[in-house]
């Protein structure tokens, strides 16, 4: 029985061993060029709000920064149940539907949703019959348009890059994105500004905020992210990252 039960503890151990080790290293899954959450630096480096706050939470639990692996957003969820890396830390939105597939972290960040049209050409999302709305496929925002603005054509991008490309070039008549995005993207485009409010509800679309995501399976990573996150809006370093990119608190 003593052999057993050495034999047993052995195991334990050898297991905790390679659960601890699996997280020596954390790949990271992201959608990128999405600013200013993640994009490319002109030396060709991922750099943006997520990418920052993303290396402070891995440096909290390894020591070293996030090993990030570029992933289109319409394939984001499935690269992780494949294992393609072990977290996602793209701004993806905590909602019920999402829930049934991966497990999220606490949420981190929340911003709101908004359109974005020429200036003159009339665009209001609640008369939308016929025009041309640019969403970025498998979003909360594609969810809320193929639901709300079924009178409308919606045209799907895999990159919010191509969709400010046709919405520039007038092959669009609005797009509907993150409200920073569409602001950073746009930059000091004139001729185009916001249209309408900002776009917060049904919560059942939208959540209630950012989170990272991660297998079902992988609690202890979930928990000890979570409590990196906690850790790093404590002492400080989440909104001097925060202040970088944003004029406004996005923190939750």
């Amino acid at each position: 029985m003593k052999k057993i039960l050495i034999a047993l503890a052995s195991v334990v151990a050898m297991t905790s061993a390679v659960e601890a080790k699996e997280w020596d290293t954390i790949r990271v899954g992201v959608d990128a060029p999405y600013p200013p959450f993640e994009f490319k630096a002109p030396d060709g480096t991922l750099t943006g709000f997520e990418i920052e706050l993303g290396n402070e939470v891995c440096k909290e639990i390894t020591g070293k920064e996030c090993d990030w692996v570029i992933q289109a957003w319409d394939g984001i969820i499935p690269g992780l149940l494949a294992r393609k890396y072990d977290m996602i830390f793209s701004s993806m939105s905590i909602n019920e539907e999402r829930a049934k597939r991966v497990l999220f972290s606490d949420a981190y960040y929340t911003t709101p949703s908004a359109f974005f049209a020429p200036n003159g050409n009339g665009f209001d999302a609640a008369n939308a019959k016929d025009k041309r709305v640019g969403v970025q496929r498998a979003t909360i925002q594609d969810t809320y348009v193929t639901e709300f603005l079924s009178s409308s054509e919606v045209v799907r991008y895999t990159t919010a890059d191509d969709m400010v490309v046709d919405l520039k070039g007038g092959r669009l008549d609005a797009m509907f994105v993150d409200a920073p995005v569409g602001i950073d993207m746009l930059g000091d485009d004139a001729g185009i500004s916001q249209s309408g409010g900002y776009v917060k509800e049904p919560i059942r679309i939208f959540g209630e905020g950012v989170g990272a995501a991660f297998r079902k399976r992988d609690t202890e990573l979930e928990d000890a992210v979570t409590a990196a996150l906690a850790k790093i809006k404590e002492n400080g370093t989440y909104d001097v990252i925060m202040k970088k990119y944003f004029d406004f608190d996005i923190k939750l």
